[in-house]
């Protein structure tokens, strides 16, 4: 054998045996093989933070298999992926191995033949720079990590406690946002619309083409703005405009263009995701991780919107081919990356062949529905930023409603006698991108593309001066809404408008701050517990500063200058961490433990006959009795969801594994053993 290739995965290493031939042997770390111990902080903070490194538990055998490899190989090539992670796992293989052979890096966007070929054909060595600015990452998050966790064990008394640099950010993020909504005071208001249709509708037993009835808005009355807070005023407006006379004051129609959007980056595949299929961010990564890794997409980590000129001739090729030339532009489009540093100056997230859309239905692999949805979203929003934009014809209509015909009583009685009502709709002239998307594209998108409304509504032909006739008034009493709380979409973007981490570390630090209970997820929007509110407080109390969303934003702006050799990484962890270790060692002395207070209850203590109150665990919530730790009697709390188990018709309730994730049971187990780990599969059984 002349040729060792390491790469992560298994999958990655099956996937480019396809292409490599019998002269590669290709290996996989399964993952990082080194990494900062467990069960200590393993940095040495006296000596610029230099990191104590081991091989991970379990490792072991692996490593001997990659050494026993490299001896029999001429030349090593490390393909890991093409990121600061890849990067990491390279150098700390070469560490590891500490062969004297030749070595060569090499990176590739795709796994495909032409691209492998191309790394090949030009190898590098390993970049330090993004090793160094992974290091920083890794070494600042162990420190507060391990510094600032056992402070939150010692003032909230629970030892399972964890603070992170950027988790304890997004928590306040999500908490700030819980006290907008609290501290939120509907306002009432009311919207008026009134359905109309042309007076020559009905001279005709059957009602003519283009001559439906229409909705439209009251929006001034007198050349004011229509600014009606109440149901008195409402209904003495509804009153007038029963007796008004209606008839079309202006028409204007207009062009108007709807331009694709840009290729996936990771923060927009996973907000897309989420508004589509209801997805996490982690699920999100996973399935296109298998995506990558089976070659059907390009590198699935990526802030860049660029395209290379190859995979532009091979789109413009396809539209060409496929829908005509009406829909191919002059020429390629480019899209402006957004992030402040496009990761590595990666591609977008792409299909390495846009003509294998159903290939991978076909396709033994067995990817799954899962995998065959993300591919196609990603095909679909490739080919649609290459094509030409929709045009559609957009029509205003302002119609007046006047007291014309009420007598002059009525007029007096009434302080409102004009009143301008507006009607909006449009007319597709040519569906441009929207084609790539097939002929259901308004429904199709959920939150990802504009859905249809009213003024997607093609309106009749209408002439100024023209009679309407009233069908019906429809007066609708609303109420302002308080700021939503975050989902899984708008959380991600939220955090990449503000800096706050990296998109390809956004589904761990998801899951970690559910993980640790500080957030939890009710009907896909994130709610903070009450020990995430405790946790928080304390954080913002005493460290003001260090976990403010400016502040980590600029960490992250450091940490992206030394991928770029900017700034070097030992000096960035001392403008951070000195501070931070100083107050940590303050806040030791001068805070106050804090009672996490989850309620009380009216349940009775088994073994004592006390009050007994909620408590928290890492697994979860829990019944404890007041006296502890005179008397240590706990009770399960059994949290009901009001649905019957499809079973036996027993009371389904919230459970958790050992492990403490959530799941959904059987309250009449062992007898019944029914469970299921989201309530809308519950829903589904049942129904």
């Amino acid at each position: 054998m002349k040729n060792l290739v390491i790469v992560e995965s298994p999958t990655k290493a099956h996937t480019l045996s396809r292409f490599l031939g019998p002269d590669y042997r290709i290996e996989a770390t399964m993952g990082h093989i080194r990494d900062l111990p467990k069960k200590k902080l393993g940095i040495d903070v006296d000596h610029d933070f230099k990191p104590s490194y081991q091989s991970i538990p379990g490792r072991g055998q692996k490593i001997k298999d990659l050494k026993k490899a490299t001896e029999d190989a001429e030349l090593l090539i490390l393909a890991t992926d093409p990121d600061r992670e890849g990067e990491a796992i390279a150098y700390h293989v070469s560490q590891i191995l500490k062969t004297t052979k030749k070595l060569e890096r090499i990176v590739f966007h795709e796994i495909t033949k032409s691209a492998i070929e191309e790394a090949l054909r030009n190898p590098r060595s390993i970049d330090i720079q993004l090793v160094d600015a992974q290091t920083a990452r890794r070494v600042l998050d162990r420190l507060v990590g391990y510094k600032l966790s056992p402070l939150l064990w010692n003032k909230l008394g629970k030892n399972w406690l964890s603070a992170g640099r950027v988790q304890s950010v997004v928590v306040r993020l999500i908490v700030e946002r819980e006290r907008e909504i609290d501290a939120f005071r509907p306002q009432e208001y009311w919207l008026i619309e009134a359905e109309l249709e042309k007076v020559d509708a009905k001279l005709h037993n059957e009602v003519q083409p283009g001559q439906e009835s229409f909705i439209a808005r009251l929006i001034q009355i007198d050349d004011k703005k229509a600014d009606v807070k109440d149901k008195e005023t409402a209904e003495k407006i509804v009153a007038d405009l029963e007796r008004a006379r209606y008839a079309v004051k202006n028409v204007e129609t207009k062009e108007v263009r709807r331009y694709p959007s840009p290729p996936f980056t990771t923060s927009t595949l996973q907000q897309a995701a989420a508004n589509k299929y209801g997805w996490s961010a982690k699920r999100t990564m996973q399935t296109a991780q298998k995506l990558y890794e089976e070659g059907f997409i390009t590198y699935h980590r990526t802030d860049s919107t660029n395209l290379s000129a190859d995979c532009l001739k091979m789109v413009r090729d396809y539209i060409y081919n496929v829908y005509g030339e009406k829909y191919l532009p002059g020429s390629p489009k480019f899209y402006k990356t957004k992030s402040k540093v496009a990761q590595e100056a990666h591609e977008a997230i792409r299909p390495t062949d846009v003509n294998s859309k159903f290939e991978i239905r076909n396709s033994k692999l067995n990817f799954g529905r899962e995998a065959e949805r993300l591919y196609k979203l990603i095909w679909q929003r490739f080919v649609a930023c290459q094509m030409n934009e929709a045009v559609f014809d957009a029509t205003g209509v302002d119609i007046n409603a006047t007291m014309e015909n009420a007598t002059m009583q009525q007029l007096k009685e009434s302080k409102n006698i004009n009143y301008l009502l507006r009607a909006t709709g449009q007319r597709m002239k040519f569906d441009g991108w929207q084609a790539a998307y097939g002929s259901k594209v308004k429904n199709e998108q959920g939150n990802y593309f504009k859905e249809e409304s009213e003024e997607d509504k093609e309106l009749p032909e209408l002439t100024i001066g023209e009679i309407l006739r009233l069908l019906k008034l429809l007066p609708q009493q609303k109420f302002t809404e308080p700021p939503p709380r975050y989902n899984e979409a708008s959380l991600i973007k939220i955090l990449e408008e503000k800096g706050i981490g990296r998109p390809s570390t956004y589904a761990p630090i998801i899951s970690t701050i559910q993980d640790r209970k500080y957030v939890e997820k009710l009907e896909r929007k994130f709610h903070p517990t009450d020990l995430g509110i405790s946790v928080n407080d304390f954080l913002v109390k005493y460290f003001p500063d260090i976990f403010a969303v400016s502040f980590t934003a600029k960490m992250e702006d450091s940490l992206d200058a030394i991928a770029n050799g900017q700034m070097q990484w030992v000096p960035v962890i001392h403008e951070y961490f000195d501070p931070l270790a100083s107050k940590i060692a303050s806040v030791y002395k001068e805070a106050d433990r804090v009672k996490v207070d989850l309620g009380t209850t009216e349940e009775k203590c088994l073994i004592c006959g006390s009050p007994m109150v909620v408590r928290i665990s890492r697994y979860g919530k829990f019944l404890a009795c007041s006296t502890y730790p005179n008397c240590k009697g706990t009770k399960n709390i059994l949290e009901k969801t009001g649905i019957a188990c499809p079973l036996d018709g027993g009371e389904i309730i919230v459970k958790h594994t050992r492990r403490g994730k959530q799941f959904y049971g059987c309250a009449n187990w062992p007898n019944c053993k029914y469970a299921a780990w989201k309530k809308e599969d519950i829903k589904k059984t049942v129904s």
